[in-house]
């Protein structure tokens, strides 16, 4: 896979292998029981007795946004340099050629169909407030690009802005691969 020395995507064949959902054939195979849900029995023919009533308690409070819950952290997802005017979300020429090699991925068959996060990330320097809106302006202007230059639809493309909460290097806080964004496949 070609990559920046950073080892981010910088190809749109980096891209759609980074970004594709692991075929069902690649599940491992399981050898056991018919399989039961619901009160249902898949494959034997017989109906289930009907369950008894539960009470379910309430529902925990959802995790920080800080940290991706344990569904996102499977989803496939690529992180990638995008070059920016400092202290902007105006984009570098480049940006631009990146840019256009996601914007090749995601039209490609493989990816179509699917909906995906741009995700902005910003190293430590700078307030904490100032890291999340630039990070939030980048995504967007991300966003975008990908959707008038390659006509991609908005409704697909959503965003969001990190800050510095997620640092891909949180030993050196003010790397360069920290800041980044990152593109998230939340499936179809």
């Amino acid at each position: 896979m070609a990559a920046d020395p950073a080892g981010m995507a910088t190809t749109s064949e980096d891209f759609i292998k980074g970004l594709s959902l692991a075929p069902a054939s690649a599940a491992p195979a399981v050898e056991s029981a018919p399989l039961r849900t619901r009160g249902l029995s898949l494959g034997t023919g017989d109906v289930a007795p009907q369950p008894t009533p539960v009470s379910v308690p309430a529902a925990p409070p959802a995790p920080p946004p800080s940290t991706p819950s344990p569904a996102a952290a499977q989803r496939p997802s690529v992180n990638f340099q995008v070059e920016f005017e400092r202290n902007s979300a105006t984009l570098s020429p480049k940006a631009r050629k990146i840019l256009d090699q996601l914007g090749r991925a995601l039209t490609a068959p493989e990816l179509a169909g699917f909906r995906f996060e741009l995700a902005g990330h910003t190293d430590v320097t700078g307030s904490t407030e100032h890291n999340l809106t630039l990070s939030k302006r980048r995504a967007a202007s991300v966003r975008d690009y990908l959707t008038t230059t390659f006509q991609i639809p908005s409704r697909t493309l959503t965003t969001a802005g990190y800050g510095s909460q997620r640092l891909l290097d949180p030993v050196n806080r003010t790397s360069g691969v920290n800041r980044r964004v990152e593109i998230t496949n939340l499936g179809s």
